[in-house]
């Protein structure tokens, strides 16, 4: 509980330590550290190397999604995406109203920038996620295709989110109306899209959902070395060869390509924020540090850190974690949407069923 006669920072931040990690984390954390991460680690980040690791990680079929789920293809403002709805997020669809396409400028709904390094990913990657995510926070959601090295890097994704923001705020969505989430580099994202939004003048969302993000690409933080041989799905040699490779020959001390370092004037702007973060990870300071600095410039902010969670901690379905991870997600968007429009916040059940419910093939 935070203390009234704390400083102001301090009262805006709530920070929850949940643990000790579960055995299903406990067993998941040894089966990536045996499988995933010596192939991590050895992965050249070339243009070849990066174009095969996007064959490779893109599924090329129909992915498994929330059993109820709706996929629909969609490009705005040019950019290419994908407007998710599971179970609870076509229930808060109006009577009348068909639960397709764009929702109604009435409705909430969120934008979801995926992660993968800012070298791999897609819509695809991470329908599962962004299926659950829709069904406990109730909203449809837009999964964003920006693009991606070789081809493009960095201002480019930035480019192309604030485009699809732009687009919605001109198309007549309230940003009262618009949560922005993402994981790793899509929480990067998200953060840069919330930031740049502040320095063009536009009307900031109603609230950023970041999942172990990663806001400092000049990979200097204390976790970045100390959580370097505890994280068993990053390593700190890949991070810094997706670095090198998403600014682009930028300096990545420039803070279009670490937000973490935007001015603190941009800062001010920013909206009620839930950071997510694993305690072993890689990028667990990225997430301290921005739910601390959301705070100090006197904005609400909550941090989620979970025991040895691998990364994003949602993604895990079927973790006791991922349940906890995905209530504390809908809770938040419902807190933090304009009172009129905001979906009912989940029930236990509901992040049960988002967490460990059955799957299936998706309509897209």
């Amino acid at each position: 509980m935070t203390d009234a006669s704390a400083p102001a920072d301090q009262r805006l931040l709530i920070e929850l330590w949940h643990g000790p990690a579960s055995a299903q984390t406990r067993t998941l954390e040894r089966t990536l550290r045996r499988t995933w991460l010596p192939v991590a680690r050895g992965w050249r980040m070339t243009p070849r190397g990066i174009r095969m690791l996007q064959r490779i990680t893109d599924p090329t079929g129909r992915v498994p999604v929330l059993r109820g789920t709706r996929v629909e293809p969609t490009r705005l403002a040019g950019v290419p995406g994908e407007w998710v709805r599971a179970p609870r997020a076509t229930e808060q669809t109006p009577a009348g109203v068909v639960a397709a396409g764009s929702p109604a400028p009435a409705q909430p709904l969120l934008v979801y920038l995926h992660g993968g390094g800012y070298v791999f990913g897609s819509p695809r990657t991470h329908r599962n996620l962004v299926s659950r995510i829709s069904h406990v926070t109730g909203l449809a959601a837009l999964s964003v295709d920006y693009r991606l090295p070789p081809e493009a890097t960095l201002p480019a994704p930035v480019d192309d989110a604030l485009a699809v923001y732009r687009h919605l705020l001109d198309a007549g969505h309230a940003p009262e109306r618009i949560v922005v989430a993402g994981d790793s580099a899509g929480g990067n994202l998200a953060l840069a899209l919330a930031l740049h939004a502040a320095e063009a003048r536009l009307p900031v969302p109603a609230a950023l959902m970041l999942l172990s993000p990663w806001a400092d690409l000049t990979m200097s933080l204390p976790s970045h070395v100390r959580n370097a041989g505890l994280d068993p799905f990053i390593p700190e040699t890949a991070l810094r060869r997706c670095a090198r490779v998403a600014a682009g020959g930028v300096d990545p001390a420039n803070w279009r390509v670490s937000p973490l370092l935007a001015p603190d004037e941009l800062w001010r702007s920013l909206p009620p924020t839930l950071v997510q973060a694993g305690s072993t990870e890689v990028l667990l300071d990225d997430g301290v540090r921005i739910a601390r600095r959301v705070a100090a410039a006197g904005t609400r902010a909550e941090l989620h850190v979970f025991d040895r969670q691998p990364h994003v901690a949602p993604l895990w379905a079927g973790t006791p974690e991922a349940r906890v991870a995905l209530r504390a997600i809908g809770r938040f968007a419902t807190a933090a949407l304009a009172p009129e429009s905001a979906p009912p916040a989940p029930s236990g059940a509901d992040a049960h069923e988002a967490a460990t419910g059955p799957a299936a093939t998706d309509p897209a």
